[in-house]
């Protein structure tokens, strides 16, 4: 259970763009400290980085670890690294990893071949490799997709990713807009929903360019909700 919701939030917590319409500007280097927790009781803290890379490329880094109670009982750390590049608001994946240390240590490396048209995604010692569609976007860099689209105005969202084994299709649908506390203050959001064996909502600020400041995953287990803690690179509301 600590293990998968780390990794949920790994691959959900967040990236951010210039509201409003696109501008062609670089989107705004960010690091970014969310707490996870159930209830009162924290489980997890998690780091959102994005730089630049190496000629023209971006870096998103993402790294989760287990704290409080939940870290006494299973210590894991869980780190994502996504290089891309961006063609006007098209995301190109180039690579992503993702390494997870605890219990049961894992890895996955996948390649984006854009002129071969394919990906190549070794999973531990397995190797998979599989047609991408035009499209495809890797299982980090499709938030980058996200709040591109909610800056332009949409709403409802259907993103090709690419899986360990395969392409598979994530439906993001808007639930409405909420004025909700946070950290900063009372801001106004942007709620979306993921459902498939679990719901996922997150509510994205428009005053700090959509970023995610809360996100709420229920499950069988309960209800998990990471809130943004704090954040550098962007202004925050007054």
């Amino acid at each position: 259970m600590i293990r998968y919701l780390l990794l949920m939030f790994s691959a959900l917590l967040a990236m951010n763009v210039l509201a409003g319409e696109p501008t062609g500007e670089p989107l705004p280097l960010f690091t970014a400290h969310y707490v996870v927790k159930k209830g009162p009781f924290e489980l997890g803290r998690s780091l959102r980085e994005l730089q630049n890379g190496a000629d023209g490329e971006l870096v998103f880094r993402s790294d989760s670890d287990t704290t409080g109670m939940a870290g006494l009982l299973i210590s894991e750390h869980i780190r994502q690294t996504t290089r891309l590049k961006l063609d006007g608001a098209h995301v190109i994946p180039l690579e992503y990893r993702y390494q997870r240390d605890g219990r049961k240590d894992s890895t996955i490396t996948q390649q984006f071949d854009w002129k071969q048209g394919n990906v190549t995604s070794q999973v531990n010692e397995a190797v998979y490799k599989y047609p991408l569609q035009q499209d495809a976007i890797d299982q980090s860099a499709y938030q980058i997709s996200l709040m591109i689209d909610l800056a332009k105005g949409e709403r409802e969202f259907r993103y090709h990713v690419a899986g360990k084994t395969d392409m598979r299709t994530y439906a993001i649908s808007h639930v409405g807009d909420e004025r909700i506390e946070t950290v900063f203050g009372e801001l106004d959001t942007v709620v979306i929903q993921r459902k498939d064996k679990q719901t996922t909502t997150m509510w994205c600020a428009y005053d700090l360019h959509f970023l995610p400041v809360k996100i709420q995953h229920e499950e069988r287990g309960g209800v998990f909700t990471a809130y943004l803690e704090s954040v550098e690179g962007l202004a925050i509301p007054r």
